[in-house]
């Protein structure tokens, strides 16, 4: 059995899942997450559906009569259908392709979290712009404050991946 019929038989399963009587979303979510982060990577949009599924306590949901199938259960089956139908319609996925993606995130996620909106955006620009100076770059970093720059440097440089990779290559 290749690795695609193996991931698609998982999906299965956690999909036969959602109609047990002791259906429990939160676990659930989490299993299908191991599952569809493995196949697809942890910031796909699957991953995002999946993580996004929770219980509505809006006044239509409270309304809903006893005898009508649950929405949240539809909305679980109809997501994991559509994971299921792109796995199967993609080439044999490959661990390797779903880290390119990601391999960079310890080095921008910082300045995601330190950099208002605006401010990331310019930098987005700049290292985007093929015009763009090594200059441009440091005019940037120096109208940051002192303490934005610091914490962007200590969450790079302190990252799990970058550990991991000095740990492989000493």
């Amino acid at each position: 059995m290749s690795q695609k019929e193996l991931y698609i038989q998982l999906l299965n399963e956690q999909l036969n899942k959602i109609d047990d009587r002791d259906f429990n979303l939160s676990s659930w979510k989490k299993a299908s997450s191991i599952i569809i982060d493995s196949i697809f990577g942890s910031h796909s949009v699957q991953s995002k559906a999946i993580a996004a599924l929770n219980y509505e306590y809006n006044s239509w949901a409270l309304r809903d009569e006893s005898g009508k199938a649950d929405p949240l259960k539809e909305d679980c089956k109809a997501c994991m259908n559509v994971i299921i139908q792109q796995l199967e319609i993609q080439t044999e996925p490959n661990p390797d392709d779903n880290t390119r993606n990601e391999e960079f995130d310890f080095i921008w996620t910082p300045f995601e979290d330190e950099l208002t909106g605006s401010s990331l955006r310019n930098l987005k620009q700049l290292l985007q712009d093929k015009n763009t100076e090594k200059e441009d770059i440091e005019k940037f970093l120096k109208n940051l404050p002192d303490q934005t720059n610091i914490d962007i440097l200590t969450s790079i440089i302190t990252a799990e991946t970058l550990k991991n990779w000095l740990n492989q290559n000493k």
